[in-house]
């Protein structure tokens, strides 16, 4: 079952790779398994590795090979190492209610010290506990470095489906192979025969029609580009691919005679065939019509977004004196120029004011216990994700605003106030941990959160009563970095400004000639700051 990808050059085809070995029957008992003995035919050493990657062995390139050959097997071993810390941290899905909250307090604990994303350290959690407790022969190949980690990884991906009878009978198979020694290309073929098998052989293999999915891919990319992957049976995504086809095609007709003819241009939302005096390409109409298509949901009513879609321009950058570029929802730049554009089409800008200098966004006014629209929106530019550490969520739509020192609703003056100072947002995993005690954030003066993660008894205590957390991380308040390199621009062009005013007094003076009178240094040592 292919996957098409819908990204900057149009709709991708990326089909999924069959072995042509596989076995197919139609009814019947199951085919007969693989072979169980994988061998290599010469094995993989230190006087054989030069050979087969084709360079003499007494050359810079045969002696590299040797050290990457050792090099690979020191990672196999110290990815083994992790993955033995990480697989007593995992948390079954079956092991009661409370499993959700433990196992999202694991993740946060192993993302904060591993300085990755929770959504990372849960893949990694989960593949610990499939390679140390499920597969224990390949952990041990692993472990002895037999096993590179990027093939260790294709197995733990490849046995998600699996039960674990049929995760038994791999790890079996699999760590009985010249592990060692085989090319990476009989690895992949053998696996993939295997895999194939052990589905055919359990009748558990996944249907097309399990699979659909709709999925941004990855996370956007730094050049102001996003892809939306979109899987399904065969029959449904080419008949997708057609229809998105043939519609192109048709409007690009139509444009091609509207041109010839002085005609308006039907379907040209940027006027860019306009412009150029040409159709659009296929790939253009491709992406406006299956962006500019109403989405039908058979008479449900969407709920609108509960926050707009944001893109932070400095003001320098609107000015056209800066190329700073601008961020969507604070988390995805785009070039200056694509930043222009959007705001150009936008019939209302909202101001964002922050300090000059720090680039801390000046906080709005408070006056009750839930934040009204403004501070909200506030608080989204501040904490575009979930202000978790390592957490990804985004903060866009179902983002819960938290107040950091509780509100006393018996005596609101107590403390707690709702200001932006006291608020962030989180998602509602991580709001509902905070609540539980499972996570705890305090607030510095200068904006910084220190975060507590969890809890385990400390037996050095001598108070046998006393808890500490598990994990700590502090994490500074926001800022603005476009700020703070805008403001120093500014304030060059404020010397320089000064600088060029004291050169033509002194020309009209007489005195150019003066060197004592042209230390640039000397005079900005006398220069009063820049009133902002």
């Amino acid at each position: 079952m292919p996957s098409y990808s819908f990204g900057p050059g149009g709709l991708v085809e990326e089909p999924r790779r069959v072995p042509r070995r596989a076995p197919v029957t139609i009814g019947g008992p199951p085919p007969s398994p693989p072979r169980s003995t994988v061998r290599a035919r010469t094995p993989l050493t230190d006087e054989t590795v030069a050979e087969r990657a084709g360079v003499d062995a007494d050359t810079p390139q045969g002696d590299a090979a040797v050290r990457l050959l050792a090099l690979q097997r020191h990672q196999s071993a110290e990815h083994a190492r992790l993955l033995r810390e990480l697989a007593p941290l995992w948390v079954a899905p079956e092991d009661g209610e409370s499993a959700p909250d433990d196992r999202e307090e694991a993740d946060l604990v192993v993302a904060v010290a591993l300085r990755t994303t929770t959504v990372r350290a849960g893949t990694l959690l989960r593949d610990a506990h499939l390679a140390v407790d499920e597969l224990p022969r390949l952990f041990a190949r692993l472990e002895a470095g037999d096993l590179p980690v990027e093939w260790h990884q294709r197995i733990l991906r490849s046995v998600r489906e699996l039960t674990p009878a049929q995760r038994f009978e791999l790890d079996t198979r699999v760590a009985a192979w010249d592990l060692a020694s085989i090319p990476v290309q009989r690895f992949r073929r053998e696996l993939r025969l295997l895999i194939a098998w052990l589905h055919q052989a359990g009748q558990n293999a996944p249907r097309p029609e399990d699979l659909r999915d709709v999925a941004l891919e990855g996370s956007p990319v730094d050049d102001g580009t996003a892809t939306l992957r979109i899987t399904g049976p065969v029959p449904e995504i080419l008949s997708l691919a057609r229809r998105l086809d043939a519609s192109a095609r048709a409007v690009q007709d139509q444009q091609r005679r509207a041109l010839a003819d002085g005609a308006p241009i039907p379907f040209d939302p940027d006027g860019a065939a306009a412009l150029s005096g040409s159709p659009l390409t296929l790939a253009a109409l491709r992406y406006a019509i299956l962006t500019g298509s109403v989405l039908e949901t058979g008479g449900i009513e969407v709920p609108t977004e509960r926050f707009r879609l944001n893109v932070t321009v400095p003001v320098m950058t609107l000015m056209g004196f800066s190329d700073a570029p601008g961020v969507v929802d604070g988390t995805v730049p785009v070039p200056a120029s694509m930043a222009r554009m959007i705001a150009a089409r936008e019939p209302f800008w909202y101001r964002v004011l922050t300090d000059p200098v720090t680039g801390t966004f000046i906080p709005a006014a408070a006056s009750s216990y839930r934040p009204p629209t403004a501070m909200l929106e506030h608080l989204r530019m501040e904490n575009p994700v979930c202000a978790v550490p390592g957490c990804t969520r985004a903060s866009t739509s179902r983002a819960e605003a938290d107040h950091i020192q509780e509100y006393d609703h018996t005596d609101p003056a107590s403390g707690g106030p709702t200001c932006v100072s006291n608020l962030h947002l989180l998602c509602f995993t991580h709001h509902r941990l905070k609540t539980r005690g499972m996570i705890d954030p305090v607030r510095g003066p200068d904006g910084t959160t220190r975060w507590n993660i969890g809890t385990e008894r400390d037996d050095r205590s001598r108070s046998p009563g006393k808890n500490r957390p598990r994990a700590t991380a502090s994490i500074p308040a926001n800022r603005d970095l476009a700020t703070p390199t805008l403001a120093s621009a500014l304030l060059d062009a404020w010397e320089q400004h000064h600088w060029e005013q004291e050169i033509k007094a002194l020309m009209r003076n007489g005195a150019f000639d003066e060197p004592d009178q042209l230390d640039h240094e000397d005079y900005l040592r006398r220069t009063a700051p820049p009133p902002f």
